[in-house]
């Protein structure tokens, strides 16, 4: 999955962001359409026009593919589920969501919301490529027929039944509405979906031995297959591990917090160091949580920058890193804020801080899951002397 991008804006109150890799893929794209596949099907084509033409294709191509995009977020986020953004990376466009579907009936329409954005944006190629007059300049047609070439071509290999694509997604959800069981659908269409990405992956290495450069990409695709769905079957067996247990059970307590408006400086000598702790809460002057400041953003900072900023200033402000005492802990572990930093705040109705709960907390309440050999449930009330 694509690591930090930029914000570009917000769609639909969705945030639309951009990896840095997304530029590069689009240069390529707009090198390789201007150097060779305009050229050649256009006549007499100035090479500035093969590039401008080029660079449309690839931001037309990148608008199909934030279309497709959107149609997973918009009916995922009717049924629920949070949409934290909508990334474009290398390898296309990624919706991330925060959450899964509580029936496979919704996971089958978010699924199959993306193809079908696809699937309406072909048609409507396919008919202005009908419509179009023998007059119209070569370059219209080209791009025309490009378009609709390349968005057929990412309906296809979307609906490829490899999960986590959308044909995988699709087959989750019905192998789930059979079973009755997310987490054994799942397992399934993630095997199914390293099968497919290694065929992915042999495939592409036969065609770049036969001379076929392109090869590259499909091989990298597979790659990704191969270590998402394996990512997304593990991710599938920690949240049921984890199903059913509150932030409660898990957190460490007491809790220590530290004042908004002290220096980090100070925060460092009357808290980092004289409770050895990781992390803090940071509160207002009413006790309510506002942040999260770590030992690790504290060493980011010069010693200059430490007397200059307050705990606050340097704090994880994140709301998604402020829980409450009963939230599911599965459902935290689907929280970017919380993989990336590690700890959440546990607080009360009040907003005032009762525990700190983090990613070692919940590691731990998995290998007391598997040594009992029971439901992650089961383990963590023996663990807390619950059982």
């Amino acid at each position: 999955m694509p690591g930090r991008s930029i914000k570009i804006g917000r769609i639909a109150g969705i945030p639309v962001g951009i990896s840095p890799w997304w530029l590069l893929v689009v240069a390529l794209i707009t090198w390789s359409l201007g150097a060779s596949y305009f050229p050649e099907v256009i006549t007499d084509l100035a090479p500035a026009v093969g590039y401008l033409l080029g660079l449309a294709s690839a931001l037309l191509l990148f608008a199909s593919i934030l279309a497709h995009e959107f149609g997973h977020a918009i009916v995922a986020r009717r049924h629920g589920i949070e949409i934290e953004g909508i990334d474009l990376w290398l390898l296309g466009g990624v919706s991330k969501m925060r959450g899964e579907a509580h029936e496979p009936g919704d996971e089958l329409r978010y699924a199959i919301a993306g193809p079908a954005v696809s699937a309406l944006i072909s048609a409507i190629f396919a008919v202005i490529a009908v419509l179009l007059p023998a007059s119209t300049p070569e370059v219209i047609t080209a791009l025309v027929d490009y378009q609709l070439f390349v968005n057929v071509a990412i309906l296809a290999f979307n609906m490829i039944p490899a999960f986590p694509l959308d044909g995988g997604r699709v087959l989750r959800a019905l192998l789930w509405r059979r079973s009755g069981d997310m987490d054994r659908a799942t397992t399934t269409a993630a095997a199914i979906g390293r099968v497919f990405g290694w065929l992915m992956i042999a495939a592409g290495i036969l065609e770049v031995f036969a001379g076929g450069p392109g090869g590259l990409w499909l091989s990298l695709v597979g790659l990704f297959i191969v270590f998402a769905a394996g990512a997304q079957a593990n991710t599938s067996r920690v949240q049921a591990a984890l199903s059913g247990i509150t932030a409660a059970q898990l957190m460490s307590t007491p809790v220590v917090s530290i004042g908004s408006a002290l220096s980090v400086a100070d925060a460092v000598e009357g808290y980092f160091v004289a409770y050895r702790y990781t992390a803090f809460p940071v509160t207002d002057p009413a006790g309510r949580a506002m942040g999260l400041l770590t030992a690790t953003a504290v060493q980011r900072m010069s010693a200059y920058d430490r007397e200059r900023h307050t705990a606050l200033e340097a704090a994880e402000t994140d709301p998604s890193l402020m829980v409450s005492a009963d939230l599911d802990v599965a459902s935290l572990l689907t929280r970017p804020a919380f993989l990336r930093v590690g700890r959440a705040v546990v607080i009360d109705a009040s907003r005032i801080p009762i525990g700190l709960l983090s990613i070692t907390d919940v590691q731990r309440a998995l290998r007391a899951s598997a040594i009992a050999g029971r439901r992650g449930g089961d383990a963590v009330g023996q663990l807390s002397g619950r059982g």
